[in-house]
This record gives C-alpha cells, structure tokens and sequence, in this order.
C-alpha cells in the first residue's frame, strides 16, 4: 500500500474540488481579441486551473476524417477542409487554436453548460471536439455559426466528472461570437463588441455587469478610476474590458502580441490556487497564448510548477500537409521552437475515422 504524503494528500483534495459543482468556486481562464486598424486581428487568452494539464500544441493537417461523439443516434462527422494549430487539455480536448484560414476558437470553463434533455433529432458533438470542430470546417464566425443550428452537445468527462465550457469565435475581418449551450440550447452573442470572455455566470451577466461599471467618459480611464481587480470572473471580465479600451494602435505585430499579452488579467500562483474551507477558491494561471490572425504565430508563456519559460511557434513553416506535436509544458521550451516539433499524430487522433493517404 502506498504511503500518502502530505503533498499527495493535498493533490487529492485538490482533484475533489476540481469537478465541485458549486459554480462560484470554479473560476477559470480570460480570452480577448483586438482588431487593429493597421496590424490585423490579435486574440490572447489564458489558461487557468488547479493542476497540470499537460498540454500539448499539434499541428493538423487537412483531409481527415472524425468522429465527434461517442454515443447518439445521430453523431456528428466531418473531414478538415482545413489545416489548424490546436491547444490541447489533458490529453482528450482541443481547447485553443486557429486554422490557415484565418478563424480561431477558444473553449474556456462555464459551470452552466448543459446537454439538456437527450433530443435524438440533433447531431451529438462531444464539448472537447467543438473547438477542432470549428477550426477544421469554416472560414469565418458567421460559417460557424451556420453550422451549429441542429447540433447538440454533449459533456466530455475526465476522472469520472463532466467538464464544462463555453466558446469563442474570431476571425480575421475581426468578427466575434460567445457561444453557450444551456439546457440544450445555443446562446449566441455575435459581434465585435463580444470582445472578452471569463467564466460564470452566463455571458448576459457580465454584460450588464460592465455595463453598471464601465467609465461613462473617456477621462475616466485614469489611475484613480475604482476597478474590479480580483481574480473572479466578474471582476476579471471588468478589469480584461477596462484594459483593452486603453490600447492604442500597435507599432508592428510584435508590439501588438506584447500590448494584448500585457492587457490580459494573469492570476498570480498562490493567489487563487488553494484550497480554502474544501473549497478551490479560484484557478491561477498555467499559461497565457497571444497570436495574430494574419501572422499565425503562436506565442505561449507557460508558469505553472517547476516551469517558466516562454516560446513560438510559425504555423505557416509546418502547414505542409502533415502532422506535428510537441509538449508545451517543458522548460527547454525556449525562443522558437518550431524546428522542434516532432511529426506524429495528437489528440485528436483517437477520434480519427480514416488515416492521412
């Protein structure tokens, strides 16, 4: 029998509160798209949870087919029409990425998400495939939103609890959507006004939310304005707001990356990741991705345990056609590692319904 540490202890404790249904303790991520006058579409968003993921970024190629669920009278499958770089989540889900055509997607956690009643008439697609889904079949926000009308989602589990989410779209003409599936039917929320996303409650919440605390004129935005600044999802939809009104036309797509990273709320370590009373009283920040839809450069900074570091990797140099992956979370991950990825299948492969001829 294997003796239980007090570390060990603590990660236990801390897997238990991972998939605990109290909704205000389950605080995760912050997305935000910038659409700049000179410089292209910049999307960043963060990557907030209690332990190691263990991500990894694959690169996909076209002309494969998959699978989207595995139980339903009607399941969703396609073939890529495009190529895309993913994100991934522990080893089953797709939770970030772009496709060579300029759209990208983001999956962040949302407490309310729900399947509702099974509906036998509605393609069954599984929440971790929805960003692939999206990446691997349309162009634009509102292709994507055409495809969604008849598909009903269902939940993907990991250590026997269901996860939970909602999504974002953004393309390269600088359109957005939120997209939230409650009791079996799609909230959709589409314009470029739609430009941060957190966590619970339902995106209407924090809309009225902002509205109720935004700086009514443009002197307001100043050092001395009363902002929201801890590490919930409300406040942090407010502060991630706050922030990106204030940026200014990037000088090159370089400083674009660098305003958009600076501008999006990190939560601090050992600020939100611990256990208070039981309880998980918020998710610290694991790593942050930064890209532009016309560079399609992905930037990662990950900081979570024993690895800080920071690196890139061009799309453009591995969309040739075939498959590459590499383990973000390294610490000899530095500078450009897009040399460095080995070709091989990801994630999705296990969904995979034919193989690459």
């Amino acid at each position: 029998m294997a003796l239980l540490t007090k570390k060990s202890l603590v990660n236990v404790a801390i897997g238990a509160a991972l998939f605990t249904s109290a909704v205000s303790v389950v605080q995760a991520c912050s997305r935000l798209i910038w659409d700049t006058e000179n410089h292209g579409v910049f999307v960043s968003r963060t990557m907030d949870w209690m332990v190691e993921t263990h991500p990894t970024i694959d690169v996909r190629a076209k002309g494969i087919s998959y699978r989207g669920a595995e139980s339903g009278e009607k399941v969703m499958m396609w073939t890529s029409k495009y190529a895309s770089i993913l994100t991934t989540f522990y080893g089953k889900a797709g939770i970030d990425g772009f496709n060579e055509a300029g759209l990208a997607a983001n999956a962040l956690y949302l407490g309310e998400e729900s399947s509702g009643k099974y509906n036998a008439d509605k393609v069954q697609l599984e929440n971790s495939r929805v960003i692939p889904y999206f990446l691997d079949n349309f162009s634009t926000v509102k292709e994507a939103l055409a495809g969604i009308e008849d598909i009903q989602i269902q939940l993907f589990s990991h250590a026997g609890s269901k996860l939970k989410g909602h999504y974002s779209l953004q393309d390269a003409s600088g359109d957005s959507a939120i997209l939230e599936f409650i009791n079996g039917t799609w909230k959709i929320y589409h314009g470029q006004q739609y430009d941060v996303l957190t966590n619970s409650p339902e995106f209407s919440e924090h809309l009225n939310n902002w509205d109720a605390k935004k700086p009514t004129q443009q002197s307001q935005y100043a050092s001395d304005y009363p902002l929201d600044g801890n590490v919930g999802p409300a406040e942090r939809f407010v502060w991630n707001k706050y922030m990106l009104a204030q940026l200014q036309e990037p000088s090159s797509i370089i400083n674009g990356l660098a305003k958009l990273d600076s501008s999006t709320y990190k939560v601090p370590l050992d600020a939100a990741n611990r256990l208070v009373d039981g309880k998980m009283t918020g998710y610290a920040t694991q790593y942050t991705l930064t890209y532009n839809l016309e560079q399609k450069e992905l930037n990662m900074r990950y900081q979570y345990g024993d690895v800080y570091t920071q690196f890139k990797v061009d799309f453009n140099k591995l969309n040739d056609g075939k498959n590459y992956s590499l383990k973000a979370d390294e610490q000899t991950n530095v500078g450009d590692m897009t040399s460095q990825f080995k070709q091989q299948n990801g994630v999705m492969a296990q969904y995979r319904i034919n193989s690459i001829e």
